[in-house]
């Protein structure tokens, strides 16, 4: 999977962890404003590559939040797990494993949980029915899932054309897992699509 992400960076700045990233593409603060992340929420970063996401979401929700990074990579996680917490910050545990298969979480753990440019990887799309039910799992009733992806068009970044996802054919593979699709965030280069757990 590993050689399959680096098709997802960005610019290529990143916040010092492990692997791609695309977290550049974007404002990242448009991203996390329309999830509506509060203070003291649980986020599961689910493909979490060099952390950049993770260590957003962890500022946004403070010392009462909890951060989950999970990841294949386990340059990725050591490098979050070695982090000395911040002051005012939500603490973040990384867990190595494969998002497609089931995961090492608590059933109604998380408030949210996020995507962030994995689901266009080809073993990732192909293992949607078990990921999504895992979502489904892991978050609480009520709880969102975002699925941010690289718009459907022609780019000198990201994955190649054949590879992208609109917000159709990402609402194709989250819904028949019990999602309601909420909304869409559509930003220059990437799209947000977000659904609400029955």
């Amino acid at each position: 999977m590993t050689e399959s992400r680096k098709q997802c960076k960005g610019s290529g700045r990143t916040s010092g962890g492990h692997g791609p990233s695309s977290f550049w593409l974007q404002e990242p603060q448009s991203v996390f404003d329309h999830l509506a992340l509060q203070k003291g929420m649980v986020f599961v970063d689910a493909g979490c590559g060099a952390g950049d996401y993770t260590l957003h979401a962890s500022a946004i929700l403070g010392s009462g939040g909890v951060v989950i990074a999970l990841d294949q990579a386990r340059q990725s996680v050591e490098w979050l797990n070695s982090r000395t917490p911040e002051p005012g910050k939500a603490p973040i545990t990384a867990l190595a494993c494969d998002i497609t298969e089931p995961l090492p979480l608590q059933s109604g753990i998380a408030d949210a949980a996020m995507l962030g440019t994995v689901l266009h990887i080809r073993q990732v799309r192909d293992g949607a029915a078990v990921l999504f039910s895992e979502m489904r799992r892991i978050l609480r009733p009520g709880g969102v899932l975002a699925v941010l992806e690289c718009k459907k068009e022609e780019a000198d970044f990201g994955p190649p054309l054949h590879s992208r996802l609109s917000p159709d054919d990402v609402a194709e593979l989250v819904a028949p897992q019990g999602f309601k699709k909420e909304s869409d965030l559509l930003l220059e280069h990437t799209n947000l699509t977000c659904f609400r757990a029955g």
